[in-house]
Protein backbone atom coordinates (compact mmCIF):
# COMPACT_ATOMS: atom_id res chain seq x y z
CA UNK A 1 0.00 0.00 0.00
CA UNK A 2 1.32 3.43 -0.90
CA UNK A 3 2.02 5.83 1.94
CA UNK A 4 1.87 9.61 1.91
CA UNK A 5 5.11 11.44 2.50
CA UNK A 6 4.65 14.47 4.76
CA UNK A 7 6.93 17.46 4.60
CA UNK A 8 6.91 19.79 7.58
CA UNK A 9 7.50 23.53 7.67
CA UNK A 10 8.82 25.35 10.73
CA UNK A 11 6.68 28.32 11.73
CA UNK A 12 7.92 31.18 13.91
CA UNK A 13 5.25 33.66 14.92
CA UNK A 14 5.83 37.12 16.34
CA UNK A 15 5.37 35.62 19.81
CA UNK A 16 7.97 32.95 19.06
CA UNK A 17 10.42 35.63 17.89
CA UNK A 18 9.80 37.60 21.09
CA UNK A 19 10.38 34.48 23.19
CA UNK A 20 13.71 33.83 21.49
CA UNK A 21 14.81 37.43 22.07
CA UNK A 22 13.70 37.22 25.69
CA UNK A 23 15.69 34.04 26.29
CA UNK A 24 18.85 35.06 24.46
CA UNK A 25 18.83 38.79 25.15
CA UNK A 26 18.56 41.40 22.43
CA UNK A 27 22.21 42.48 22.91
CA UNK A 28 23.45 38.93 22.40
CA UNK A 29 21.27 38.52 19.30
CA UNK A 30 22.37 41.85 17.82
CA UNK A 31 26.02 41.00 18.39
CA UNK A 32 25.61 37.61 16.73
CA UNK A 33 23.63 39.10 13.86
CA UNK A 34 26.27 41.77 13.23
CA UNK A 35 28.97 39.09 13.23
CA UNK A 36 27.01 36.83 10.89
CA UNK A 37 26.21 39.64 8.50
CA UNK A 38 29.85 40.70 8.48
CA UNK A 39 30.89 37.11 7.74
CA UNK A 40 28.31 36.81 4.94
CA UNK A 41 29.65 39.99 3.35
CA UNK A 42 33.25 38.89 3.80
CA UNK A 43 32.57 35.68 1.84
CA UNK A 44 30.01 37.21 -0.53
CA UNK A 45 30.36 35.84 -4.06
CA UNK A 46 27.89 37.25 -6.61
CA UNK A 47 28.24 34.05 -8.64
CA UNK A 48 27.01 32.04 -5.66
CA UNK A 49 24.60 34.42 -3.94
CA UNK A 50 21.89 35.78 -6.19
CA UNK A 51 19.68 38.68 -5.17
CA UNK A 52 17.43 39.85 -8.02
CA UNK A 53 15.87 43.28 -7.92
CA UNK A 54 12.90 43.45 -5.61
CA UNK A 55 9.52 44.15 -7.13
CA UNK A 56 6.04 44.89 -5.88
CA UNK A 57 2.92 46.98 -5.92
CA UNK A 58 2.53 50.63 -4.99
CA UNK A 59 -0.98 51.90 -4.34
CA UNK A 60 -2.97 54.74 -2.81
CA UNK A 61 -6.16 52.92 -1.75
CA UNK A 62 -7.51 51.92 0.65
CA UNK A 63 -4.33 53.50 2.13
CA UNK A 64 -1.05 54.73 0.69
CA UNK A 65 1.16 51.67 0.70
CA UNK A 66 3.71 49.43 -0.86
CA UNK A 67 3.83 45.63 -0.98
CA UNK A 68 7.02 44.12 -2.33
CA UNK A 69 8.99 40.90 -2.35
CA UNK A 70 12.74 40.59 -1.82
CA UNK A 71 14.45 37.34 -2.92
CA UNK A 72 17.92 35.98 -2.17
CA UNK A 73 19.41 32.58 -2.95
CA UNK A 74 22.64 30.90 -2.00
CA UNK A 75 23.29 28.60 -4.92
CA UNK A 76 22.98 24.92 -4.04
CA UNK A 77 21.62 25.56 -0.56
CA UNK A 78 18.64 27.75 0.34
CA UNK A 79 16.56 30.63 -0.93
CA UNK A 80 14.60 33.20 1.04
CA UNK A 81 11.82 35.51 -0.06
CA UNK A 82 10.69 38.32 2.21
CA UNK A 83 7.32 39.89 1.54
CA UNK A 84 7.11 43.29 3.16
CA UNK A 85 4.29 45.78 3.43
CA UNK A 86 5.09 49.45 3.99
CA UNK A 87 2.19 51.64 5.07
CA UNK A 88 3.42 54.90 6.63
CA UNK A 89 0.02 55.76 8.16
CA UNK A 90 -0.25 52.48 10.06
CA UNK A 91 1.10 53.76 13.42
CA UNK A 92 -1.26 56.72 13.68
CA UNK A 93 -4.36 55.29 11.98
CA UNK A 94 -4.23 51.57 12.74
CA UNK A 95 -1.96 51.19 15.73
CA UNK A 96 0.28 48.92 13.63
CA UNK A 97 3.94 49.13 12.59
CA UNK A 98 4.59 50.94 9.31
CA UNK A 99 6.65 47.94 8.18
CA UNK A 100 5.14 44.44 8.44
CA UNK A 101 6.92 41.48 6.89
CA UNK A 102 7.13 37.71 6.58
CA UNK A 103 10.03 35.60 5.31
CA UNK A 104 9.80 32.18 3.69
CA UNK A 105 12.86 29.93 3.37
CA UNK A 106 13.10 27.17 0.75
CA UNK A 107 15.27 24.13 0.11
CA UNK A 108 16.67 24.65 -3.41
CA UNK A 109 17.18 20.90 -3.85
CA UNK A 110 13.45 20.16 -3.68
CA UNK A 111 11.58 23.47 -3.53
CA UNK A 112 10.24 22.53 -0.10
CA UNK A 113 9.15 25.37 2.16
CA UNK A 114 11.45 24.92 5.15
CA UNK A 115 10.34 27.81 7.32
CA UNK A 116 7.92 30.71 7.57
CA UNK A 117 8.76 33.56 9.94
CA UNK A 118 7.22 36.80 11.07
CA UNK A 119 9.90 39.25 9.94
CA UNK A 120 8.71 42.59 11.28
CA UNK A 121 11.20 42.72 14.16
CA UNK A 122 13.76 40.85 12.06
CA UNK A 123 13.66 43.62 9.45
CA UNK A 124 14.40 46.28 12.05
CA UNK A 125 17.22 44.19 13.54
CA UNK A 126 18.92 43.43 10.24
CA UNK A 127 18.67 47.06 9.11
CA UNK A 128 20.32 48.16 12.34
CA UNK A 129 22.98 45.46 11.97
CA UNK A 130 23.83 46.61 8.44
CA UNK A 131 24.29 50.19 9.67
CA UNK A 132 26.46 48.90 12.51
CA UNK A 133 28.73 47.08 10.03
CA UNK A 134 29.07 50.23 7.91
CA UNK A 135 29.53 52.50 10.93
CA UNK A 136 32.24 50.28 12.38
CA UNK A 137 34.28 50.72 9.19
CA UNK A 138 33.52 54.34 8.28
CA UNK A 139 32.84 56.24 11.51
CA UNK A 140 35.56 58.08 13.40
CA UNK A 141 37.28 56.19 16.22
CA UNK A 142 36.26 56.67 19.82
CA UNK A 143 33.00 57.58 21.55
CA UNK A 144 30.35 58.99 19.24
CA UNK A 145 27.76 61.70 19.32
CA UNK A 146 24.83 60.28 17.34
CA UNK A 147 22.03 62.17 15.61
CA UNK A 148 18.73 60.60 14.56
CA UNK A 149 16.23 62.15 12.16
CA UNK A 150 12.97 60.24 12.14
CA UNK A 151 12.18 58.61 15.48
CA UNK A 152 10.04 55.64 14.43
CA UNK A 153 10.69 51.94 14.99
CA UNK A 154 13.81 51.77 12.84
CA UNK A 155 15.41 54.57 14.87
CA UNK A 156 15.50 52.34 17.94
CA UNK A 157 17.46 49.49 16.36
CA UNK A 158 19.74 51.92 14.51
CA UNK A 159 20.94 53.46 17.75
CA UNK A 160 21.06 50.13 19.57
CA UNK A 161 23.10 48.41 16.84
CA UNK A 162 25.55 51.32 16.57
CA UNK A 163 26.07 51.16 20.33
CA UNK A 164 27.23 47.55 19.92
CA UNK A 165 30.20 48.60 17.75
CA UNK A 166 31.04 52.05 19.18
CA UNK A 167 30.60 53.77 22.54
CA UNK A 168 27.79 56.33 22.26
CA UNK A 169 28.24 59.42 24.43
CA UNK A 170 25.08 61.32 23.63
CA UNK A 171 22.13 61.31 21.26
CA UNK A 172 20.24 64.15 19.56
CA UNK A 173 16.96 63.39 17.78
CA UNK A 174 14.45 65.15 15.57
CA UNK A 175 11.04 64.17 14.20
CA UNK A 176 8.29 66.15 12.51
CA UNK A 177 5.82 64.52 14.90
CA UNK A 178 6.50 65.94 18.39
CA UNK A 179 4.69 63.03 20.09
CA UNK A 180 6.91 60.45 18.37
CA UNK A 181 10.01 62.50 19.14
CA UNK A 182 9.05 62.85 22.81
CA UNK A 183 8.53 59.10 23.17
CA UNK A 184 11.95 58.18 21.75
CA UNK A 185 13.79 58.70 25.03
CA UNK A 186 11.45 56.21 26.72
CA UNK A 187 11.90 53.64 23.96
CA UNK A 188 15.71 53.75 24.15
CA UNK A 189 15.94 54.24 27.93
CA UNK A 190 17.48 50.76 28.24
CA UNK A 191 20.60 52.13 26.55
CA UNK A 192 21.05 54.73 29.31
CA UNK A 193 22.39 57.45 27.01
CA UNK A 194 21.66 61.19 27.37
CA UNK A 195 19.09 62.05 24.68
CA UNK A 196 18.11 65.53 23.54
CA UNK A 197 15.09 66.26 21.35
CA UNK A 198 15.28 69.26 19.00
CA UNK A 199 12.45 70.71 16.95
CA UNK A 200 12.43 70.33 13.14
CA UNK A 201 13.91 73.80 12.70
CA UNK A 202 16.98 72.59 14.58
CA UNK A 203 18.15 70.27 11.80
CA UNK A 204 21.26 72.28 10.97
CA UNK A 205 22.23 72.49 14.64
CA UNK A 206 21.86 68.73 14.95
CA UNK A 207 23.89 68.19 11.76
CA UNK A 208 26.75 70.32 13.05
CA UNK A 209 26.97 68.55 16.39
CA UNK A 210 27.17 64.81 15.61
CA UNK A 211 29.74 62.26 14.47
CA UNK A 212 27.16 59.81 13.09
CA UNK A 213 23.75 60.68 11.68
CA UNK A 214 20.96 58.16 11.05
CA UNK A 215 18.11 59.28 8.78
CA UNK A 216 15.20 56.89 9.36
CA UNK A 217 12.25 58.78 7.96
CA UNK A 218 9.14 57.74 6.06
CA UNK A 219 9.58 60.60 3.59
CA UNK A 220 7.09 60.48 0.73
CA UNK A 221 8.11 60.38 -2.92
CA UNK A 222 9.10 63.87 -4.07
CA UNK A 223 8.96 65.36 -0.56
CA UNK A 224 12.66 65.18 0.35
CA UNK A 225 15.23 66.03 1.44
CA UNK A 226 14.44 65.80 5.15
CA UNK A 227 17.18 68.15 6.33
CA UNK A 228 18.95 71.20 5.06
CA UNK A 229 22.58 71.20 4.07
CA UNK A 230 24.87 72.93 6.52
CA UNK A 231 28.13 72.77 8.41
CA UNK A 232 29.12 69.40 9.84
CA UNK A 233 32.16 67.70 11.25
CA UNK A 234 34.60 66.70 8.47
CA UNK A 235 34.37 63.04 9.49
CA UNK A 236 30.56 62.82 9.63
CA UNK A 237 29.19 59.39 8.75
CA UNK A 238 25.53 59.08 7.69
CA UNK A 239 23.40 55.93 7.66
CA UNK A 240 20.60 56.85 5.24
CA UNK A 241 17.90 54.18 5.43
CA UNK A 242 14.68 55.97 4.50
CA UNK A 243 15.05 56.17 0.71
CA UNK A 244 13.84 52.82 -0.61
CA UNK A 245 11.74 53.72 -3.64
CA UNK A 246 12.23 55.77 -6.84
CA UNK A 247 11.78 59.44 -6.04
CA UNK A 248 12.50 59.18 -2.31
CA UNK A 249 15.30 61.35 -0.93
CA UNK A 250 16.50 62.08 2.59
CA UNK A 251 19.80 63.93 2.07
CA UNK A 252 20.34 67.23 0.24
CA UNK A 253 22.07 66.87 -3.11
CA UNK A 254 25.15 68.99 -2.23
CA UNK A 255 25.86 66.68 0.70
CA UNK A 256 25.52 63.60 -1.50
CA UNK A 257 27.81 65.07 -4.14
CA UNK A 258 30.65 65.76 -1.73
CA UNK A 259 30.32 62.48 0.19
CA UNK A 260 31.81 59.06 -0.36
CA UNK A 261 28.55 57.26 -1.12
CA UNK A 262 28.53 53.55 -0.20
CA UNK A 263 25.48 51.51 -1.30
CA UNK A 264 24.35 48.22 0.19
CA UNK A 265 23.29 46.79 -3.20
CA UNK A 266 24.46 49.12 -6.01
CA UNK A 267 21.95 48.06 -8.68
CA UNK A 268 19.07 48.64 -6.24
CA UNK A 269 20.43 51.87 -4.77
CA UNK A 270 20.80 53.46 -8.20
CA UNK A 271 17.04 53.04 -8.67
CA UNK A 272 15.65 53.48 -5.15
CA UNK A 273 18.26 54.90 -2.77
CA UNK A 274 20.21 58.10 -2.30
CA UNK A 275 22.41 56.90 -5.18
CA UNK A 276 19.60 57.64 -7.65
CA UNK A 277 20.34 61.36 -7.28
CA UNK A 278 24.02 61.36 -8.30
CA UNK A 279 25.97 60.39 -11.37
CA UNK A 280 27.14 56.75 -11.41
CA UNK A 281 30.79 57.79 -11.19
CA UNK A 282 30.03 59.44 -7.82
CA UNK A 283 29.06 56.10 -6.23
CA UNK A 284 31.77 54.54 -4.07
CA UNK A 285 32.43 51.01 -2.78
CA UNK A 286 29.49 48.84 -1.81
CA UNK A 287 29.04 47.28 1.61
CA UNK A 288 30.55 43.90 0.69
CA UNK A 289 33.63 45.62 -0.75
CA UNK A 290 34.01 47.71 2.40
CA UNK A 291 33.98 44.57 4.54
CA UNK A 292 36.31 42.56 2.27
CA UNK A 293 38.89 45.37 2.10
CA UNK A 294 38.29 47.05 5.43
CA UNK A 295 41.84 48.31 5.97
CA UNK A 296 41.80 50.07 2.59
CA UNK A 297 38.67 52.04 3.47
CA UNK A 298 39.27 52.92 7.11
CA UNK A 299 41.02 56.15 5.95
CA UNK A 300 37.53 57.27 4.88
CA UNK A 301 36.86 57.87 8.59
CA UNK A 302 38.29 61.36 8.16
CA UNK A 303 35.84 62.46 5.44
CA UNK A 304 32.08 62.65 4.89
CA UNK A 305 30.64 59.18 4.17
CA UNK A 306 27.09 58.00 3.48
CA UNK A 307 25.87 54.43 3.76
CA UNK A 308 23.02 54.17 1.25
CA UNK A 309 20.93 51.47 2.95
CA UNK A 310 17.95 50.41 0.83
CA UNK A 311 17.67 46.95 2.42
CA UNK A 312 19.32 43.90 0.89
CA UNK A 313 17.58 40.51 0.77
CA UNK A 314 20.87 38.86 1.76
CA UNK A 315 20.39 40.50 5.16
CA UNK A 316 16.94 38.91 5.40
CA UNK A 317 18.38 35.47 4.66
CA UNK A 318 21.07 35.92 7.32
CA UNK A 319 18.66 37.03 10.07
CA UNK A 320 16.08 34.37 9.16
CA UNK A 321 18.63 31.57 9.41
CA UNK A 322 19.89 32.93 12.73
CA UNK A 323 16.40 32.80 14.24
CA UNK A 324 15.64 29.38 12.73
CA UNK A 325 18.78 28.04 14.41
CA UNK A 326 17.98 29.68 17.73
CA UNK A 327 14.41 28.39 17.62
CA UNK A 328 15.60 24.85 16.95
CA UNK A 329 18.16 25.06 19.74
CA UNK A 330 15.60 26.33 22.26
CA UNK A 331 12.69 24.18 21.08
CA UNK A 332 10.59 27.21 20.17
CA UNK A 333 8.02 27.48 17.40
CA UNK A 334 5.83 24.90 15.71
CA UNK A 335 5.77 22.73 12.62
CA UNK A 336 2.92 22.32 10.17
CA UNK A 337 2.38 19.84 7.37
CA UNK A 338 1.74 22.45 4.73
CA UNK A 339 3.13 20.53 1.78
CA UNK A 340 2.35 16.85 1.22
CA UNK A 341 3.19 14.55 -1.64
CA UNK A 342 2.07 11.00 -2.29
CA UNK A 343 4.54 8.22 -3.00
CA UNK A 344 3.38 8.35 -6.61
CA UNK A 345 4.66 11.78 -7.72
CA UNK A 346 3.09 11.36 -11.16
CA UNK A 347 -0.46 11.22 -9.81
CA UNK A 348 -1.81 14.56 -8.54
CA UNK A 349 -4.92 12.77 -7.20
CA UNK A 350 -3.00 10.22 -5.15
CA UNK A 351 -3.62 12.22 -1.95
CA UNK A 352 -7.37 12.21 -2.39
CA UNK A 353 -7.81 8.69 -3.71
CA UNK A 354 -8.90 6.22 -1.02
Amino acid sequence: MKKDVSRTTAVLTAEDIATIVGLRGVEHILDELIDRLRDALLTFDPDRVHSPARAGFQYEEPEVGLLEWMPAMELGRVAAVKTVGYHPRNPTRKGLPSVMATTSVYDTATGQLLALLDATLLTALRTGAASAVATDILAVDGPLSVGVIGCGAQAVTQLHAISRVRPVERVTVLDTDPVVAASYNRRVAFLDRPTTVVNPEGDTRLLADVDVLCTCTSVDVGKGPVLRDGEHRPWLHVNAIGADFPGKQELPLPMLERAVLCPDLPSQCRVEGESQWVQPDRIGPDLATLVKHRSSYEPYRSVLTVFDSTGWALEDLVVAELFIELASREGIGSTVTLQRTATDPFDPYALITP
